[in-house]
C-alpha cells in the first residue's frame, strides 16, 4: 500500500488539503493510499527521505505569512527528494472554544505560529488581553483546549471543531479574506514533463561577494525565463551566508533552463534541483 505522510495530527489544514488534493488526482486514488500523520515537518520529510513513507505532503508558503521556513530548510537538507506536485488550498481560520463564551472571557489563544500570524489584526483588535501560545499545528491546539475546561481558545480549521467536539465561536478570522497556502507533494523521483505549464524549483548558493545575486538573476533574465518566486534563508553554516530558493517557469530539461544551469556550473554557483512539476490550478474556496 502506498503511504503518504502529512503534517498532523488529524484536523490540521494539511489533512484537509491532502484529502482535496487526492480527490483531484486520480492516479493516487487507484492505489488507495494510507495517510499517516507526523508531528513535525522535519520528521515527515526525513522519514520520506529514508523511504519510511512513499510521499510527503507539506506546506511551503502562505499568501499572508509567506514562506514556511522549516519546510524550505528541511528540503534543502534532504538527499533523495523532489517536489512532484503543488496544490493551492484556501485557508479559513476559525476561533474554537470548548463551549460558547464572550471574546473578553478568553484568557489564552493556542495555534500554530503561521495561523496566529494570519490572524494578527483580529487578535489585536478583539483579544488584546489574551496570551498567544504556539503549538506544532492547529490540530494540536484544538486537541489541547478540548481536554481542559478553561477559558482557552484555539485557531484552526472547521474540521478540527468537528473532530474534537469544539464550539465554532467565530469563522474566517484571518486578516486577508483570500488567504491560501501552497502545499507540495514530495517523492523520490523527478516528475515527467506535463502536457500543460510546468514550474521548476531550485536551491542556489553563491559566494558572498558583490553582485553574486545580480549574476544569478541576470542568467535567467537574458534567456527570458520568468521567476515566479525568489526567497532567501540563512545557510546555517555561518553568519551572513544565505541560500536562495527560486521558482522559474518551465521544465528543468527545457533548453533555456539547461543553459542557465550550465552557466551556474561555470560560475561556481551551487545548484540543487528541488523539483520540476505541473503548475497548480488556482485555489477554489470551499464553503
Amino acid at each position: 500500500m502506498v503511504k503518504i505522510g502529512y503534517s498532523g495530527p488529524k484536523g490540521s489544514f494539511s489533512e484537509e488539503a491532502i484529502h482535496l488534493f487526492l480527490a483531484t488526482h486520480s492516479e493516487f486514488n487507484e492505489a488507495a493510499p494510507e495517510l499517516i500523520p507526523f508531528p513535525t515537518i522535519p520528521r515527515l520529510l526525513h522519514a520520506c527521505d529514508d523511504c519510511e513513507v512513499d510521499w510527503a505532503f507539506v506546506p511551503l508558503e502562505n499568501s499572508t505569512e509567506g514562506q514556511v521556513g522549516v519546510t524550505m530548510d528541511t528540503l534543502g537538507q534532504t538527499v533523495h527528494l523532489f517536489i512532484t506536485h503543488e496544490f493551492i488550498h484556501p485557508i479559513d481560520q476559525c476561533l474554537l472554544t470548548h463551549e460558547p463564551m464572550q471574546l473578553e472571557q478568553i484568557e489564552r489563544v493556542y495555534s500554530h505560529e503561521q495561523a496566529i500570524g494570519q490572524c494578527r489584526d483580529f487578535l489585536e483588535k478583539n483579544l488584546p488581553h489574551a496570551q498567544q501560545l504556539s503549538c506544532l499545528s492547529t490540530a494540536e491546539a484544538a486537541h489541547r483546549i478540548s481536554s481542559i475546561r478553561e477559558n482557552w481558545a484555539a485557531i484552526g480549521p472547521r474540521r478540527a471543531a468537528q473532530l474534537y467536539n469544539l464550539h465554532l465561536l467565530q469563522e474566517r478570522i484571518q486578516d486577508i479574506t483570500l488567504n491560501a497556502t501552497r502545499f507540495v507533494l514530495v517523492g523520490h523521483s523527478l516528475a515527467e514533463m506535463s502536457d500543460g505549464e510546468d514550474k521548476t524549483s531550485l536551491l542556489l548558493i553563491a559566494e558572498n561577494t558583490p553582485g553574486s545575486l545580480y549574476r544569478i538573476l541576470g542568467e535567467f533574465a537574458k534567456r527570458h525565463i520568468n521567476l515566479s518566486r525568489i526567497e532567501s534563508r540563512p545557510s546555517k553554516r555561518k553568519l551572513g551566508e544565505y541560500v536562495f530558493f527560486v521558482d522559474v517557469d518551465g521544465y528543468v530539461f527545457a533548453p533555456p533552463i539547461q543553459d542557465v544551469l550550465w552557466a551556474f556550473k561555470e560560475e561556481n554557483i551551487y545548484v540543487k534541483l528541488l523539483g520540476s512539476y505541473p503548475k497548480a490550478l488556482p485555489a477554489e474556496r470551499i464553503f
